[in-house]
């Protein structure tokens, strides 16, 4: 399969004139699919929204970067799509990773806690990362919720690293096990 371009056969027979589809193969990384989303994903379009993931999935693509600077709408019925579809893909060892949220839906992923379940990256290399094999290890542990050791705030983080408490500003360390120090 060539970088950069991709088709599935059949993929465009079926459209929505609310909700755009753009597939795109990872120029750097094998096997990594940008989809880019123009429009809304509502309730009248999610069994469509599902339906073009479901042949993505059958292309054996598990590894799927949504770019989202157009998508400007998704309801409660689409973010149900992604949660019931992004298991499928990590029970076949892929995930989803968004990137270049519109500020009205990433407000909708923050307000439902959907920023601590999906993957939200700041620019392709943080997208690649979390689709490796290293971050694909730790999906089992993040997103991780635990309390500050030294004042017990309830915390989460969606990876390994340091950190600063937001409350009482002790730096934690959290493994890529999901062991907490300080």
């Amino acid at each position: 399969m060539e970088k950069g371009t991709f088709s599935i056969p059949n993929f465009n027979d079926r459209w929505d004139k609310d909700l755009k589809f753009t597939l795109s193969m990872d120029t750097e990384q094998e096997g990594i699919l940008h989809v880019f989303l123009k429009g809304r994903i509502d309730t009248y379009n999610s069994e469509f929204f599902q339906s073009r993931l479901s042949c993505i999935f059958d292309e054996g693509i598990v590894k799927l970067i949504f770019r989202c600077s157009s998508l400007e709408f998704i309801s409660s019925s689409g973010l149900g799509v992604l949660v019931n579809e992004r298991d499928r893909f990590i029970k076949a060892g892929g995930n989803f990773v968004f990137m270049d949220l519109h500020p009205k839906v990433h407000e909708v992923f923050q307000l439902l806690g959907f920023t601590h379940l999906f993957n939200i990256a700041n620019d392709l290399s943080e997208a690649h990362y979390f689709l490796s094999e290293a971050a694909m290890r730790t999906k089992n542990v993040f997103p991780l919720a635990f309390n500050c050791p030294n004042c017990d705030k309830k915390l989460a983080t969606k990876k390994a690293g340091r950190f600063r408490c937001s409350n009482c500003k002790v730096a934690i360390t959290v493994s890529e096990e999901g062991f907490i120090g300080l």
